[in-house]
């Protein structure tokens, strides 16, 4: 008996095929019954097959012979098991795709499209040979007259490689779906099948091999049944691709027409219409559009949540509240998701944190293990000569904490061990080659504390020295040897007797002793795998040893494998994947992560056989052999597969979907949202948080999941129903209720530490230096933790933009004290003696420690040449602006404060009990002076080099973040005798010197003229390196600077920014950053006013949490190193910026005289 029977999704198929199979069982229980089902359900059809066979007998329990519940794999193991011959060994993905690279490597002169082999396309490769393989495809009988190009060239090399692939495995391997060919071979010789019955269902799709297993079986067997779940229960021999049910259709009307053209009997059963629909039925017509509306829908809830956490915690709440007050058990519930991914770091920890049992039916991934880790940072270090000792590599094996030296008794005293190591290398910049000096070498650079700690460092010298070893053996060894059988005993070796092997098992005894089964089981999984993938590699190459196709091989293989699972609890929440198939019986279905990018699934990645040349072959295929494209199927079917997962649900289905990424990106809901939601189903809003009372009970589950929420509405307002709620958990969980509601109350702002613990701190007077105080301007809070605390960041030896700074910084100041010592002028120099002056400067900085380590990296060279590139540009630039000013580098680097030849800036702390003052120091970069026989006067400015462009802001000095210019002209107006002895000291301003070649834009009007011919300026690349800053206003000073600009018409200056004479006589200057000399002495006087006021909160243990925001970018947090230390965020009322806006200069003198009370 020949028989199909077809349902509509809602349908309970499953059910009526386990009855017919389970009656046909007991009347002829000496004859074999099988139901086969898709892989991922056997389990749970074959406990209903064998409770509804005992509740048949009404007994609680029963023994089972010869009725078998099987997948199509367990079928044909079931039938092979008894025959004659058996599979050769069966290859692996892995050592598989090893084969194929191996043989497109030997074959490549004759191939047209593999040029090179990379893993993406020998694993689309490797697919589409067991397509050919299992779809019975010769290819030499392909026509390729009405082929393209594109599809013969693949058909070329498809042929050379499969034909080489076959004869490489044939008699030795078998592939890994061989085996539902050799079931086919097995039953169309049998001649026992006439008492066999075979039951079907739920697939919606066979493979050629299954198809043709099915047919072999209608042709030999006794009964086989099939069930189909169809739009409208019915056939449709007409279907078109489109149709809601094409794909099932397809595969009816395979077996059908066979049926058909050999004139078998069959028969077809429809399930009957329910006379009185069911919630569920309707919501299932609605979705196939057999009806077109309903006046009720309340089988689905839409929700729309905040978040993937609100979304995810919304479907652990509606669980809680079910299981506990509406009867429900939690193997009631199924959560499905497009992509399960997206939702573990979501869901897992939610639902365990609500107590709810669950079994992920995603598996979880190999190569994060420690293990897998491990040999594949091994391989990145097998190169001992060209590329040694990787950094980022070394110390990952070490966190794998597989490789423990045996005289570490204890494990934490290892991680201390290798946290101190990871410091000290990243500190020095220890990298390849260096991994083989002693550390003791590099300790003279004193740039860490450990650096001082002699028996610190021996200790962490010592694990380096036993890593270096361990790598350098075991690679040394297995470069020499040429044998696979020996070579793969070394690397074998090498885990065992390191005590890797024996580590895995103490992991997997923890794990059981934890009653953690899931973990248990991995490193066994592991071992086994790892057991296995050797064995291949020495069936594909049994004599020579290739070192990177072993590895390759080992990785590739973990990347793929995943760990097999087994549910811990049969009463749990089961989380899967829309597309798998389900058993039925659910009463609530989650369909959560419902997003236009989602759903539906659309696959966009063609395997190596795209849409368009499977259509073109399609001429050359015949019922019994062709290719799919499965792409393409499962594009067409998401429909269908959606509206199964909708079936799923027996009382209610939920679809979700977040409004927000993890990376705070809008998404929008899926058409299928949208349509179930024109269909008439209610959406609910979960959000991040309870916003009112009545939103409390979306929150509420258990104690521990719901303390959060809880305390999160009693601090915005009491409430007796919270105050009770939080009383009941208290009960429950005391100590972290405690903890919870302490932290609620938390306000993010830094308490005062009082001017006693202040002075403990930072001294009875305050040593400081200008930018420290800046940094107390731009958040004070920062500055506590930076030189009231000593916060660091960890310490790496990158030559990052600060190690640039300093290099442009101590080569100036060199080259100025090189002149200054010799009594040279630059001005006098050619460029031939500067360009060797500065070549000398560098060498000798470069031998030196702290740039001396730099230099162990080739890239680091490369950037220094490009920063000496830099450095003579700016040199050669500024020699030739001598021509045009007295101004002579007089000094450079030039400290000032206490200890120091010239004096700081002093001044007694107001505000404070006794007696407190303030000492700053600093450090000019360059003060270039002027000396005039017939004045008595000596003219004064201050350099400071800059990487990037910058501007003297009002806004910022008046807020205490820019003081570096004016204090630096305050230390040289306070100390006239140093600079001009008897003279009188001229101050003509504070600059920033741009030590970049900044380039006008390839589209800009000073590029190109008027007739758009391009101007001789830009075709010097002429550098942008004039001084920018504060500049005095008095004629006199200027031209005295500038000697050019005297008495001539509309001369624009060639040093300073701005500055141009007018035509009518006199200058015109920059209007916010000249100043006259009265103006000048107010500045200095405010920038006094300042570094006083600082100093007095900073000595009374004054703290605000208070960075500064300028605009819409910039702000103080943007490169600070504290930023999880602040906790600052602008939505709290406690938490606010400082706004700072640039100003007018006019502005700015006026708000300083009101500050200072002073009167115009």
């Amino acid at each position: 008996m020949i028989k199909i029977l077809t349902g509509r999704q809602t349908d309970p198929l499953q059910e009526k095929i386990l009855e017919e199979a389970v009656r046909n069982y007991q009347q002829h229980p000496e004859h074999k019954t099988f139901i086969i089902v898709p892989n991922h359900i056997k389990f749970t059809t074959e406990v209903r097959a064998i409770n509804k066979l005992a509740i048949s007998k009404n007994q609680s329990e029963t023994a089972v012979k010869n009725l078998h519940v099987l997948s199509f794999s367990r079928l044909a193991w079931f039938f092979l098991k008894d025959a004659e011959q058996g599979l050769p060994t069966q290859l692996d993905d892995a050592a598989s795709a090893m084969l194929l690279t191996h043989i497109v490597e030997q074959e490549k002169d004759k191939l047209t499209i593999f040029e090179n082999s990379n893993t993406g396309l020998i694993n689309q490769l490797y697919s589409t040979i067991l397509q050919i393989y299992d779809g019975n495809v010769n290819l030499e009988d392909i026509d390729e007259d009405s082929l393209d190009q594109e599809t013969k060239s693949k058909v070329h090399d498809l042929r050379i490689i499969y034909d080489a692939f076959i004869k490489e495995i044939a008699g030795k391997f078998s592939t890994k779906n061989e085996v539902q060919v050799q079931l086919n071979e097995i039953l169309a010789k049998n001649k026992n099948l006439g008492n066999t019955s075979f039951y079907f269902c739920d697939f919606s799709h066979f493979s050629l091999q299954e198809t043709l297993t099915i047919k072999l079986l209608m042709r030999k067997a006794k009964n086989v049944v099939l069930a189909f779940k169809t739009r409208l229960g019915d056939i449709n021999p007409q279907a078109e691709e489109g149709d809601y049910d094409y794909v099932i259709q397809q595969t009816i009307s395979r077996f059908t027409s066979f049926l058909q053209e050999r004139k078998m009997e069959y028969t077809v059963n429809s399930f009957p219409l329910s006379p009185k629909p069911t919630k569920r039925e309707i919501l299932n017509s609605l979705w196939t559009e057999a009806i077109s509306k309903t006046d009720d829908l309340n089988q689905v809830q839409l929700v729309k949540a905040d978040s993937r956490y609100a979304e995810a915690y919304f479907v652990a709440r509606t669980i809680y509240q079910q299981v506990a007050l509406s009867n429900y058990r939690y193997h009631d519930f199924l959560i499905l998701a497009p992509d399960l991914k997206e939702y573990e770091t979501y869901l897992t920890p939610i639902l365990r944190q609500n107590k709810i049992p669950f079994f992920n039916d995603l598996q979880q991934e190999m190569k994060y293990h420690p293990l897998v880790v491990l040999i594949e940072n091994l391989f990145n270090l097998h190169d001992l000569k060209g590329n040694p000792f990787t950094t980022s590599s070394m110390l990952a094996i070490l966190k794998t904490h597989l490789l423990i030296p045996s005289w570490y008794k204890e494990e934490a005293e290892y991680i201390h061990d290798v946290d101190e190591l990871e410091n000290f290398v990243l500190a020095h910049g220890i990298n390849h080659g260096l991994w083989r000096k002693k550390f003791s070498d590099f300790v003279n650079a004193e740039v860490i504390r450990l650096d001082k700690m002699d028996e610190e460092v021996a200790k962490i010298d010592r694990l380096r020295g036993y890593l270096v070893d361990k790598v350098t053996n075991l690679f040394e060894k297995l470069a020499q040897e040429k044998d696979s059988q020996k070579a793969l005993t070394i690397f074998f070796d090498f885990l065992t007797e390191n005590g890797i092997a024996a580590r895995l098992e103490k992991w997997r005894d923890d794990a059981n002793d934890a009653g953690d089964l899931q973990q248990a089981q991995q490193p066994e999984q592991l071992w086994d795998l790892l057991i296995q993938l050797l064995s291949d590699y020495l069936m594909i190459n049994p004599e020579e040893f290739n070192m990177d196709e072993f590895f390759n091989m080992l990785i590739n293989a973990f990347k793929e494998a995943n760990f097999s699972q087994i549910p811990s609890t049969l009463d749990a929440v089961n989380l899967s994947e829309i597309g798998m198939v389900q058993t039925s019986g659910y009463k609530q279905v989650f369909i959560i992560g419902a997003t236009s990018g989602n759903l539906p699934a659309i696959q966009k990645m063609p395997g190596f056989l795209t849409t368009e040349n499977l259509a073109q072959l399609q001429d050359s295929f015949s019922s019994d052999s062709y290719l799919e494209d499965n792409q393409q199927l499962n594009n067409l079917d998401q429909n269908y597969q959606f509206g199964l997962s909708l079936a799923l649900a027996q009382d209610r289905v939920y679809v979700s979907y977040p409004v927000l990424n993890a990376s705070n990106e809008t998404l929008n809901s899926s058409i299928y949202y949208q349509r179930l939601s024109d269909y008439g189903a209610r959406e609910f809003e979960q959000h991040d948080l309870p916003e009112k009372m009545q939103d409390l009970l979306s929150f509420i589950t258990n104690a521990d999941a719901s303390l959060g929420y809880l305390a999160y509405m009693n601090s915005l307002a009491k409430s007796s129903v919270i105050t009770k709620l939080l009383q009941l958990t208290q009960k429950v969980l005391p100590q972290k209720t405690d903890s919870v509601l302490d932290a609620s109350q938390f306000d993010n702002q830094p308490e005062d530490i009082g001017e006693e613990l202040a002075t403990k701190l930072y001294g009875e007077n305050l040593n400081s230096s200008v930018s420290q105080l800046e940094t107390f301007y731009k958040n004070s809070y920062e500055y506590f933790l930076t030189y009231g605390l000593r916060l660091r960041r960890r310490f790496e030896n990158e030559f990052d933009v600060i190690q640039a700074g300093n290099y442009f910084h101590e080569t100036f100041d060199r080259l100025v004290k090189q002149l200054n010592k010799r009594h040279l002028d630059l001005a006098d120099l050619n460029s031939t003696e500067l360009e060797s002056m500065l070549n000398s400067v560098r060498e000798v900085m470069k031998d030196e420690g702290k740039y001396a380590q730099l230099m162990n990296d080739p890239f680091n060279q490369y950037l220094f040449k490009c920063l000496d590139h830099t450095t003579s540009k700016v040199a050669h630039n500024w020699r030739k602006s001598l021509t045009k000013t007295p101004l002579r580098a007089k000094y450079s680097e030039l400290s000032f404060g206490v200890g120091e030849r010239l004096k700081g800036l002093s001044f007694a702390v107001p505000d404070l009990s006794g007696n407190h003052h303030v000492d700053l120091r600093g450090k000019m970069d360059r003060v270039d002076l002027a000396n005039f026989a017939d004045k008595d006067q000596v003219l004064a400015q201050v350099i400071d080099y800059k990487s990037s462009a910058k501007k003297f802001d009002l806004g910022m000095f008046y807020n205490g973040i820019a003081l570096q210019m004016v204090s630096y002209l305050d230390v040289l107006a306070n100390n006239n005798q140093f600079f001009a002895g008897s003279d009188q000291l001229s101050l003509l301003g504070a600059f920033y010197q741009t030590v970049t070649r900044q380039l006008e834009r390839l589209n800009s009007d000073k590029l190109i003229d008027s007739s758009m011919n391009l101007r001789q300026a830009a075709t010097d690349s002429k550098p942008k390196l004039m001084y920018n800053g504060i500049i005095s206003n008095d004629p006199d000073i200027l031209t005295e600077a500038e000697p050019l600009l005297e008495g001539s018409t509309k001369q624009v200056s060639e040093l300073y920014t701005g500055v141009k004479t007018k035509a009518k006589g006199g200058f015109s200057l920059p209007a916010n950053r000249s100043f006259s000399e009265e103006e000048i002495e107010l500045l200095l006087e405010y920038d006094e006013y300042l570094i006083k006021e600082a100093s007095s909160q900073i000595l009374s243990g004054k703290i605000s949490l208070n960075p500064y925001k300028y605009g819409k970018s910039q702000n103080a947090l943007t490169y600070s190193d504290f930023k999880d230390i602040f906790f600052f965020d602008a939505m709290l009322r406690q938490n606010q910026y400082h706004e700072i806006s640039n100003m007018k200069k006019k502005d700015l003198l006026a708000k300083i005289k009101e500050r200072l009370g002073r009167e115009d």
